[in-house]
């Protein structure tokens, strides 16, 4: 498949302004580092490696590093460009310390996103133009991992078309309670260099003994390959809402007793010295298609949830998010307003976060366009025993998502109604909008029929007199 020739503006001049920062601090030009190529590693029997990796960017990582690099080991981080610099996430400064260090930093897609509910090119413009924001960033980039370990053929392709050497999925490798045909480590080579077999991610449940016999096992069962992912790293216990999180004293420990192994054969590698090979270059995602064209009156797609291509649950071009300490589910039902179905939350308990549906925060092929200074309309039919309200994001020039601002509560209903909720004006930063329904109380919501508009820079739009016609 041809390189594509353009990506999306926004990534291309995040990348670029990164790019002439990290020229300055360099001494050597970014062929130099192209040309650099790691050996392949070639295992003895009976060997084993373990590759330490991190998922999600998370600001905790930090202190990982420190902790590897004290003991004289080095990690992967698998990071998504667009959440750099966000509250809770890594900097690029810290990442190219990282590097500067000996760790890895890998490719986690721009906005870190399920690659097989997106259509082909929205998939390369989130694998490919997050490789070329982190490479003109000026760093190393070849292994990828799946976000949510989720993958298909095409996506798998897309991969090795952004010019990726490896890509980890989450799963594959056997456990003392899944997996029970499955081997207990990799081969190295892996058996798919592009769908690379792991016991899936660390979760705070899981003792000290649990990750000891990830390696023991393998170790037992001839050697091979361990990759770990790891994502929060706890000060203390875990909270119930971090699930793939881990106490740092745990961790450490870990640390401890696995540099202690090497005198077993049992050593630690990042994934690319595994895989080994040249630094392929950058590949350009494709351009957005509606890139100067006008926006439409109704600025959504698949507004009354009709669609879903899939057949996940969730509509095409929406997704069901959240945050926070709850519990809730989701169905897809025919109690619609309008058309045949509808989608309905059920928040069952309540201490955190929220629960919402909300417009594809992808890079462009769903999220509609934000113009600075103008203002939007969002509309929605619902009912509800719990008082809902509207929420909107932005995406930024980097290809992250951030709050924006959100409606006031809205009424409680028993059948259908219609509500509406213009936002603040669009500011300077955004580059794309999602919108939707949440709820931050335990009850149930209904929603259907969405509608958003761009309103222009009107400083004021009073509420329409009563609803439009269903659609």
């Amino acid at each position: 498949m041809p390189p594509f020739s353009r990506s999306l503006q926004a990534a291309r001049a995040f990348g670029l302004s990164l790019f002439m920062m990290t020229l300055a601090c360099q001494d050597s030009e970014p062929e130099e580092a192209l040309e650099q190529q790691s050996p392949r590693l070639v295992l003895e029997p009976g060997q084993l490696v373990v590759s330490i990796t991190f998922d999600d960017a998370r600001a905790s990582q930090v202190n990982a590093a420190s902790l590897l690099e004290a003991r004289g080991l080095r990690g992967t981080f698998f990071v998504s460009s667009g959440r750099l610099g966000l509250p809770g996430y890594l900097t690029l400064a810290q990442l190219r310390s990282f590097q500067a260090a000996g760790h890895e930093v890998g490719g986690h897609t721009v906005s870190h996103v399920q690659l097989p509910t997106l259509d082909v090119d929205s998939q390369r413009r989130q694998v490919c133009d997050d490789r070329v924001a982190l490479m003109n960033a000026g760093l190393r980039v070849t292994s990828f991992a799946y976000p949510s370990g989720a993958r298909d053929a095409t996506t798998e392709q897309v991969v090795i078309d952004c010019n990726y050497n490896s890509a980890r999925e989450s799963g594959g490798l056997r456990t003392p309670d899944s997996c029970a045909g499955c081997p207990y480590a990799e081969t190295v080579p892996p058996q798919d260099a592009f769908a690379i077999r792991n016991h899936g991610s660390v979760q705070r449940t899981q003792t000290l003994a649990d990750l000891q016999g990830l390696v023991l096992r393998a170790e037992s069962a001839g050697g091979g390959w361990v990759p770990i992912a790891f994502h929060e790293i706890c000060p203390g216990p875990c909270p119930t809402s971090e699930t793939y999180g881990i106490n740092v004293s745990t961790f450490t420990a870990f640390l401890d007793w696995l540099a202690a192994r090497a005198s077993r054969g049992t050593f630690v590698r990042t994934v690319d010295q595994v895989i080994g090979g040249a630094v392929k270059p950058p590949v350009n995602g494709p351009p957005l298609p509606d890139a100067g064209t006008p926006p439409p009156t109704q600025l959504l797609k698949n507004p009354s949830l009709e669609t879903d291509s899939n057949a996940d649950g969730a509509p095409d071009c929406w997704q069901r998010g959240g945050y926070g300490a709850n519990a809730f589910t989701w169905a897809r039902t025919s109690d619609a307003h309008s058309g045949s179905w509808a989608q309905r939350l059920s928040l069952t308990s309540y201490s955190s976060g929220d629960r919402k549906l909300i417009s594809l925060q992808d890079l462009g092929a769903c999220a509609p366009p934000l113009t600075t200074g103008h203002r939007y309309r969002v509309s929605a039919w619902y009912k509800a025993t719990a008082a809902p309200l509207f929420k909107a994001y932005y995406r930024n020039a980097s290809g992250g998502w951030v709050w924006w601002a959100q409606s006031a509560l809205l009424p409680t209903r028993g059948t259908y109604g219609y509500a509406e909720w213009t936002t603040p004006a669009a500011p300077a930063a955004g580059l794309r909008l999602s919108v939707g329904l949440a709820l931050e109380r335990v009850g149930t919501l209904t929603l259907d029929d969405f509608r958003l508009e761009d309103l222009g820079t009107s400083p004021f739009t009073p509420l329409e007199p009563g609803p439009p016609p269903a659609p």
